[in-house]
């Protein structure tokens, strides 16, 4: 088993606007959104490529129940803990016409010590029977940079 963690997770909307202009009103001509974040793509690829995997993370509020539900609908086993504050979106504003791509990410929830605590606590039980752990993608507000750095050493 592969175990990915995305502690930043997202809804990822992706607007279609052609000839995007900076201050003019525009109507998108196509839309789609996405259960996203860095770790939520490569468990993603990995169900694509028939490796079993798990998504584990942090997810709050309706945007986290609609990542969950996302995975759950894709066939990607996941097992996030749920925090209080609310997940974050990303908006991407794709000009057909020129190729020409602006992202727009959210900074995310901050998640508290009990919430993180919750998630160690996940991961290790997850690890018990894990080949990998893919760590990937940004850190909520509040989140020691070196999170991760620290779990691999534990």
């Amino acid at each position: 088993m592969i175990i990915t963690v995305t502690l930043n997770a997202a809804i990822d909307k992706t607007l279609a606007v052609p000839n995007f202009r900076l201050g003019r009103r525009h109507r998108a001509v196509d839309q789609t959104s996405m259960a996203g974040g860095k770790g939520v793509n490569v468990a993603r690829v990995l169900k694509a490529l028939g490796q079993p995997v798990i998504a584990t993370g942090v997810a709050g509020g309706a945007t986290g129940t609609r990542i969950i539900e996302q995975l759950t609908g894709e066939a990607i086993l996941n097992d996030f803990v749920r925090i209080h504050e609310e997940s974050r979106m990303s908006t991407a504003v794709v000009d057909p016409t020129s190729g020409e791509q602006t992202e727009i990410n959210e900074r995310g929830p901050e998640v508290s010590a009990a919430e993180l605590e919750l998630f160690v606590d996940k991961l290790f039980y997850l690890a018990q029977g894990a080949a990998i752990c893919v760590f990937s993608g940004s850190l909520p507000p509040g989140v020691e940079p070196d999170l991760y750095a620290r779990l691999v050493e534990e």
